[in-house]
């Protein structure tokens, strides 16, 4: 580790403060790999690096929300804005029809790290091809992301707070009107056109006109036939959805030591309240400790111990059904009743009194409020405990052997509690006006898993004694890794009382549930780097590595990588660059990885029998107990194998102004599981077997600028580009039928009907190819299909390659393009950051199924454009076409070139504006430094798609929790 040289005016002064401030580029020329580090300008195989100031003054719930497009290819996509549900991790692209993710370790140890304080980082790596990552064999097919945690360092006691709170507003694009007689001459309009009758009778049109020209309490009620209407808007949206939702965080570290013995304690907090307007608003905690101690007994023996604590706690509303969730928003129309009214009367003269119970009760249908507001809870607590005790020896000169044992205890405890909710009828004259809605049969549900986890590492280094020109370095190691599984699960009906959420407070039926399992895996691995002349690299690596997954006489491979570098700018017929080309490095690796990742299958080998009870067989109205036919599993089933190469180079110019790599790769994943087709005499399921193969290939970009403006300005810029395309090269489908994987496919192919455009003529939809396939009853404003067979007819045709009809491949959800781009600037005492993340193209079909929130009159409520930017013959260049009730006909919606958005964009993940204080006023009470900081996430986006899409908060379809723009006020203090 080196620092920054610094000029500074001694003037008359006799004590002069100076804060060392560290060499980033120094600090880069060490870098984090498997089982060890090496130089940067020494490495071979392609490795991305990010330090702790990438994560430091963000307001942050997890690491994965830090590091989004920060690293080139290192891909990160959060399902949306909830804090409790971690971003899934992806390096270089696609990896296997079966799934598949990158290894994560943490000082060497497998662990979620989205459980981990961002703020205990030290370095984050990342292994991306089969050279860098090789070491780690089974489960490093698909990358590795190694962390480094800080560390002690010798020194005097050295603490440091940082705390921060902040506000979240959620990014919410629905802009329903607010006006419900224009509600409902939208939904009327729409319903006519698709039923032949209108959705609102008379009353409710004139009702609902009556309160637009004058909104009064009393216009807003009225009863027709025994059952209450509301007329007016009942603002629901802004009822549902908080402005703005506070968190807060604080972590506190202390650090030190002496020659002999180095220390680090942290303990860190983040408490992030939900979305929702309401005292039962969700919440989400999080709790770490790390202590890390590290003892030179003597000069050949060093002890390190570490203890992790990671804790998270979740509290929900009780999930009841997808018709009463936050999807709600597009479901409850502006003129649905929520609660009931206070009437001077109701059906008749002087009957307030019979109804005056129910005042204020929540009605049903899709209302979240009863179900939010007096439900039950959806909760969990994580507590992940990791115990570690290393070792380091030197016994000899060039020789170092290092070893540690690592336990885990692993415990989650979930209660769902459905406990019953009283909703009241708007028919006055129900024989029973109060009923519970989708809680009728209350329970509760009490799930817990204890999972235990063993890790074993030994491995050497040793590096030869050998003439200037030459240097050999040798690693050896061995890894064995054990984990068991446990989950039990209760469930009891009938609640006492809501009050008391225990099982013994139940009078219901009471069920069972239980499972276990484990897996095991052991490996030995090499590495062997050799350097000639400071040009020419070379470096093997290898793993023999077995895993318990698989049969006995199959679960061990041998998964070798080699790789070369060669650094062009030490060859002496390049001295003349030396005045503007520090560096200038070509490379390429060559390897092969198993990939043993089948996510909870343990045992694929093994035939498994299915049990369950029936109802159906003869035993006295008993259900009887049955066990089915195991299914037949492969006798050769094995390991996956994927096959990585890559070329890259590096290079720096103009003293380390300019620093880059780019690197161009393909990643085969051979021998993928995938089940054959079997006549069904078989009675029983199909046996899965090593028989798919696909091919991604793709290239990155890593490139910063740095400079100093005269002698008080220092900025930087930093550009992450990646791009990658994955095609399945062998899969058995000999119909080529296009709803499965079939050999030249592009993954993330959509297929659709090409649109001609909007009928603008009852005379032009008798004159177009038959369309009755797709739907009946086609009329002007309707959507006209592309007869691309020739056919007359349009249709899907049988759906396979030879016979696609209609339909051709109109877009790919692949991201294309992802880019992070850093840029800081610091002048004097202030500094600022900015931060953005986005991707330049990714093809994106909005799902049409029942009540989603972006097609017109596909959900119950209405937005402005559903009318503006709907057919009409006053309106013909309109985007769709003309108002229908999408839940009832999907002949206009159907996936289609037309309504392809482009999820595309560009989004100010973060700005930092921060000041550190003068070193003048940190001397005199005591500070080593000391900055404030205000901290803005999610400020700002572009994105050609259109409102109210969230192009990253597209998968689900559903509204789900939304993102957040979060501002927060900072400070970080070191004493």
């Amino acid at each position: 580790m080196g620092f920054e040289s610094q000029t500074v005016n001694v003037a008359n002064r006799s004590t002069i403060n100076i804060s060392l401030k560290e060499d980033t580029q120094s600090l880069d020329e060490v870098v984090v790999v498997g089982y060890g580090t090496q130089e940067k300008v020494n490495l071979t195989g392609a490795v991305g690096v990010a330090t702790s100031e990438r994560l430091q003054n963000r307001p942050i719930a997890n690491v994965g929300e830090g590091l989004q497009g920060v690293i080139p290819n290192l891909n990160i996509a959060p399902r949306n804005g909830d804090p409790s549900q971690s971003p899934s991790f992806n390096i270089r692209g696609y990896q296997s029809i079966n799934g598949g993710s990158p290894l994560i370790l943490v000082d060497n140890v497998p662990m979620d790290l989205n459980r981990i304080n961002p703020n205990d980082i030290e370095s984050i790596s990342v292994l991306k091809d089969a050279a860098a990552a090789a070491v780690y064999g089974a489960r490093a097919a698909f990358g590795v992301v190694l962390v480094t945690t800080k560390s002690g360092k010798e020194g005097k006691v050295r603490v440091t707070l940082n705390s921060q709170v902040s506000l979240g507003k959620p990014i919410f694009n629905m802009d329903p009107i607010n006006d419900p007689y224009r509600f409902v001459q939208a939904r009327n309009l729409a319903n006519e056109r698709t039923n032949g009758r209108p959705a609102y009778d008379q009353d409710m049109i004139d009702g609902t006109k009556r309160w637009s020209e004058n909104p009064t309490d009393e216009n807003a009620w009225g009863v027709v036939d025994g059952v209450l209407r509301f007329y007016g808007f009942n603002d629901y949206t802004e009822k549902i959805m908080t402005d703005f939702a506070p968190s807060q965080q604080h972590d506190l570290s202390i650090s030190g030591g002496s020659e002999n013995s180095k220390y680090f304690v942290s303990i860190g907090h983040l408490n992030k309240d939900g979305y929702l307007n309401s005292d039962r608003n969700e919440n989400f905690k999080r709790y770490n400790i790390l202590m890390k101690a590290e003892f030179k007994v003597t000069d050949w023996l060093t002890l390190d111990e570490k203890i992790v604590v990671n804790s998270q706690q979740s509290d929900k509303p009780y999930f009841y059904n997808w018709d009463v969730n936050i999807n709600t928003l597009a479901r409850v129309n502006p003129i649905m009743p929520i609660q009931f009214p206070d009437l001077p009367f109701y059906v008749n003269q002087g009957d307030r009194e019979t109804y005056a119970p129910y005042i204020g009760k929540y009605f049903g249908g899709t209302n979240f409020f009863p179900y939010l507001e007096d439900g039950g809870r959806s909760t969990w607590t994580n507590n992940d405990i990791w115990l570690t005790q290393g070792v380091t020896l030197t016994p000899a000169k060039g020789l170092t052997i290092k070893s540690n044992f690592s336990y885990n205890f692993f415990h989650r405890s979930e209660q769902n509690v459905a406990s019953k909710i009283e909703i009241v009828d708007n028919n006055l004259l129900a024989a029973g006006l109060i009923s519970n809605g989708f809680s009728g049969n209350d329970f509760i549900d009490e799930r817990a898993s204890y999972n235990q986890y063993y890790v074993f590492n030994a491995f050497a280094d040793y590096k030869f004694s050998l003439p200037e020109v030459h240097n050999l370095t040798t690693m050896v190691g061995f890894n064995q890794e054990w984990g068991n599984n446990k989950f039990i699960r209760a469930q009891a009906n009938t609640l006492l009382t809501p009050l008391i959420t225990d099982l013994n407070a139940t009078t219901g039926l009471q069920q069972t549930y239980g499972s276990s399992s484990h897996v095991s895996l052991r490996g030995a691995f090499y590495r062997v780097n050799y350097i000639y002349d400071d040009r020419f690299l070379l470096e093997a690596n290898g793993r023999y590595d077995g895993t318990s997954r698989f049969p006995s006489d199959s679960r061990f491979g041998f998964f070798p990588s080699f790789s070369a570098g060669w650094r062009v700018s030490n060859e002496s017929w390049m001295a003349g660059t030396k005045t503007w080309m520090d560096e200038f490095k070509i490379r390429g690796s060559y390897g092969t990885l198993g990939n043993q990742l089948l996510g909870s299958n343990y045992y694929p080998y093994i035939p498994t029998l299915g049990t369950g009870q029936s109802g159906f067989m003869l035993s006295s109205g008993q259900r009887t107990p049955y066990v089915s036919a195991a299914g037949l599993v492969s006798p050769t089933l094995t390991w996956e194998t994927v096959v990585s190469q890559n070329i890259g180079v590096d290079f720096s110019l103009f003293g380390g102004k300019i620093d880059a790599s780019f690197d161009v790769y393909s990643r085969e994943t051979k021998d993928m599981l995938m089940r054959r087709d079997y006549p069904s005499i078989l009675g029983t399921g199909a046996p899965q077997s090593n028989a798919a193969d696909l091919k991604t290939t793709g290239w990155e970009l890593a490139l910063t600028w740095k400079d100093r403006v005269k002698n008080e300005l220092d900025y930087d810029v930093t550009l992450a580009l990646s791009d990658w395309t994955a095609e399945i090269t062998k899969f058995e489908n000999p119909e080529g039928v296009i709803s499965q994987y079939y050999e030249g496919q592009q993954l993330g192919e959509i297929w659709g009907y090409e649109t001609v455009g909007i009928f603008q003529t009852q005379e032009a939809v008798d004159n177009a190819p038959d369309q009755s396939r797709l739907g009946a009853n086609w009329k002007a404003g309707d959507i006209q299909y592309a007869d691309l067979n020739g056919d007359g007819v349009i249709s899907p045709g049988s759906g396979t390659l030879s016979d696609p009809g209609d339909k051709r491949i109109i877009g790919n959800d692949t991201p294309r393009l992802s880019f992070g781009l850093n840029n800081n600037l610091q002048w004097k005492n202030f500094t600022l950051n900015l931060f953005f993340q986005g991707i330049w193209k990714r093809d994106h079909w909005p799902t049409s199924g029942n009540w989603t929130w972006f097609f017109p009159f596909n959900a119950g409520h209405v937005e402005e454009y559903f009318i503006t930017d709907s057919w009409s013959e006053d309106n013909r260049d309109a985007y769709f076409a003309a108002p229908h009730i999408s839940t009832n006909d999907k002949k206009n919606i159907q996936t289609q070139s037309r309504f392809l958005q482009n999820a595309g964009y560009i989004r100010l993940k973060n700005a930092n504006l921060g000041y550190n204080l003068p070193d003048k006023w940190m001397s005199t009470i005591g500070f080593q430094n000391a900055n404030i900081y205000f901290s803005g996430m999610n400020l700002w986006e572009y994105s050609p798609i259109r409102k109210p899409l969230d192009p990253e908060s597209i998968y689900a379809g559903a509204i789900e929790y939304p993102m957040q723009r979060v501002y927060t006020l900072g400070a970080r203090i070191t004493f």
